[in-house]
């Protein structure tokens, strides 16, 4: 009985089957005066196979091994916040040296299109979907450009910027015409094959009676010129912006092949070959351009 007992009017409940006792316990109740002593207390179980020291052992023990895991869990914490915390800074990083790149470049008109300077000096353009080839065709193909095709599935129409008044040189339609195979079902299936020229004039969206044109296909008027097949190869490069007062250094370097080695620059006295035509607008710069331009001799 608890009556007149203090031990025993401590036992809050018994747990014989797992041999224990539960004892409501308050932490100095024996400095505490009448008030205080009615605080609420704590209710332990205690192992009655074991004393007192112990009993006292064990949970000194599990508070112990309590605090170390929550101290590891709090350096895991501090350790993702600041990881998280470093990869967002980073990231802004990225994304302010974007912002820069995009106001300090100048955006080309062509660069909607695929797009590159031959050898010669001429801006080769064509399209990325059926869309941009019939916008190619009738937008910014002009008298004295070349067309190219290929009777291969997939290929891309391509143009031929002419800025000069001569014809297109040899080595500048054998470039397009790789460009135009390249971007073909040829390149998948390993398979060298030709592609073709034709004037402007030859270019038509009149079908035969009774047959229809879908968007971005032409009907070929005439002779089709076939370039001589090459081996399908593609490269990547970093077109480079030199500054004018370094211009004396590079005049020559995309000389018509054939003319001599006194000829000037294809683009040097007949024009720039990425002058607005006056057809194209002012296009922005896709995210994943492979061009790049930059200033330096």
């Amino acid at each position: 009985t608890r009556k007149g007992t203090p031990v025993a009017s401590l036992i809050h409940g018994l747990k014989l089957d797992q041999n224990t006792i539960t004892l409501l316990l308050t932490e100095d109740l024996d400095y505490m005066d009448e008030q205080d002593q009615t605080l609420p207390v704590t209710a332990v179980d205690i192992d009655i196979g074991l004393n007192a020291y112990h009993n006292a052992e064990f949970y000194y023990t599990s508070k112990k091994k309590m605090a170390y895991k929550v101290d590891k869990t709090m350096q895991s914490a501090e350790k993702a916040i600041k990881g998280a915390t470093r990869k967002a800074k980073d990231d802004l990083k990225r994304t302010e040296i974007k912002a820069e790149i995009k106001i300090i470049r100048k955006v080309h008109w062509f660069e909607k299109f695929i797009w590159f300077i031959s050898s010669e000096n001429f801006l080769v353009l064509a399209g990325r979907d059926a869309q941009q080839n019939e916008m190619l065709v009738k937008r910014h193909m002009n008298k004295g450009d070349i067309y190219l095709h290929a009777d291969t599935h997939g290929a891309a129409t391509h143009i031929v910027k002419n800025h000069t008044t001569d014809p297109v040189p040899p080595l500048t339609l054998a470039q397009a015409g790789l460009s135009c195979v390249c971007r073909s079902a040829a390149w998948d299936a390993k398979m060298v094959t030709s592609a073709y020229w034709v004037h402007p004039e030859q270019v038509s969206k009149s079908a035969p009676t009774g047959e229809y044109l879908s968007t971005g296909s032409f009907m070929i008027r005439g002779k089709k010129n076939y370039l001589p097949p090459n081996s399908l190869v593609m490269g990547f490069g970093l077109l480079f912006r030199v500054d004018e007062s370094c211009l004396a250094h590079h005049v020559g370097e995309r000389r018509i092949r054939g003319h001599g080695d006194n000829d000037t620059d294809a683009g040097s006295v007949q024009g720039d070959p990425t002058e607005d035509d006056g057809s194209g607008d002012d296009i922005p710069l896709d995210e994943d351009e492979d061009d790049a331009e930059e200033e330096g001799c």
